[in-house]
């Protein structure tokens, strides 16, 4: 096991250890924000048929060379009404935008350049491009059995709108993975109790819980597990037992009644490392357990609310966009260079994370570190939409400086 790695190298481990979870079918009204799990042809050409890009008259270039001239208007193609008739010499149909290409246009001059007459039309001036203009080729856009959607995909309302005019109503996607989150510590009293000396309300569950659900997972809530060997043990057991991903907060460190590690330890049959070099955060564990339904990986964060905020965004966040099929570029938080507002601190002997607002200005994006950054600060992440980056051995860093920031809503 090593003991103390930095962030990438965890990180690496932890994402190359992600099962998929399977696929399933699910109606489309369903599939928001779920990921797909196998590729989407095209059924059809799209366009389905040539068709006018815009409102104006469907001719012939020919008859258009020179201008202005005055051609019969001998037809109409409506949007979903197509003529059947063929477009002659010196003859124009008017069209609508959408609407099929009649036999024999080549050319849609937008009403704008020209004098309807109700039995002819005068065309003052030739389209831009000459002929074929603002026609739309059938099959432009995609032709029949093109990819159109990739596997990995996330799936939002122009993905929807897509898979609707492809004629689908159900679609593959790959299954939300169910998350255990467990919180250990006699000090945690639940939701709606009086806290008694040396207590606190157990925060980090309801916390991680809407975290997860907000990044695709189903999260499964366990009772708060007493510092007891036996209870931990327990707990995991059926965590390990029930869900795909287990993610605890607390216990992870090294004293007398931190029994995390040594039960993390036990289930995966040696744990990979338990120390990452962040601040905050640096007691975290990971390892997987092997279970007759496959491989359930373990994630155990720091107690401290700020260091499990910090610890989720890091590797969890990014453990449950791979387990539902996300590549794992793309399911890491982003990041952009942005300059600081402000003085802050960094660690010495850590990579430091700061909880901070990134906004936008005319000389690009700036951060604002909050200040009281404490790990065991409650409300230091209620308005965080940024992490700055502060390299391990950096130390005072003053209004000005440049800064890599993690988006946290990207």
């Amino acid at each position: 096991m090593s003991r103390f790695i930095s962030v990438e190298d965890a990180l690496d481990h932890i994402v190359d250890h992600i099962p998929t979870t399977g696929a399933e079918r699910v109606q489309l009204a369903d599939a928001r924000r779920r990921v797909l799990a196998a590729a989407v042809d095209a059924p059809e050409d799209s366009p389905r048929f040539d068709n006018s890009a815009m409102d104006g008259f469907a001719l012939r270039f020919s008859d258009i060379e020179t201008v202005p001239t005055t051609l019969d208007i001998t037809g109409e193609s409506a949007a979903g009404a197509p003529s059947d008739a063929t477009v002659g010499d010196g003859e124009a149909f008017r069209i609508s935008t959408g609407a099929k290409l009649p036999d024999g246009a080549d050319t849609v001059v937008r009403s704008e350049l020209c004098e309807d007459r109700e039995q002819t039309v005068v065309v003052n001036e030739q389209p831009g491009r000459a002929k074929g203009a603002n026609i739309r080729r059938k099959a432009t856009y995609l032709a029949a059995g093109e990819p159109a959607l990739d596997a990995g995909q996330r799936i939002g309302g122009a993905e929807i709108g897509m898979l609707v005019s492809f004629g689908r109503s159900v679609v593959s996607v790959y299954r939300r993975p169910t998350v255990a989150i467990i919180s250990t510590g006699d000090e945690l009293v639940e939701l709606g109790d009086t806290p008694g000396p040396g207590q606190i309300i157990n925060s980090n569950a309801y916390m991680l819980e809407a975290l997860v659900a907000e990044h695709g997972g189903v999260p499964v809530v366990f009772p708060i597990a007493a510092d007891r060997r036996d209870v931990v043990e327990e707990t995991y057991r059926r965590a390990v037992n029930d869900c795909d991903l287990v993610v605890s907060t607390g216990g992870v460190s090294v004293g007398a009644h931190d029994h995390v590690r040594d039960v993390v330890d036990e289930l995966t049959g040696g744990m990979t490392f338990w120390k990452v070099r962040m601040k905050p955060g640096k007691p975290l564990a990971f390892g997987s357990a092997d279970t007759s339904a496959g491989t359930v990986p373990l994630i155990g964060l720091p107690g401290n609310p700020g260091a499990a905020f910090v610890g989720f965004q890091l590797f969890v966040r990014p453990a449950v966009g791979t387990a539902q099929g996300i590549a794992p570029d793309e399911a890491t938080l982003p990041t952009v260079e942005a300059t600081l507002t402000g003085s802050a601190r960094g660690s010495r002997g850590r990579r430091a994370y700061l909880a901070g607002q990134l906004t936008h200005s005319d000389q690009g994006p700036r951060f604002h570190a909050f200040p009281h950054q404490s790990s065991g600060n409650p409300a230091l992440f209620a308005n965080c939409n940024a992490l700055g980056i502060v390299e391990q051995g950096r130390g005072e860093l003053s209004a000005g400086d440049p800064l890599p920031v993690h988006l946290l809503r990207a």
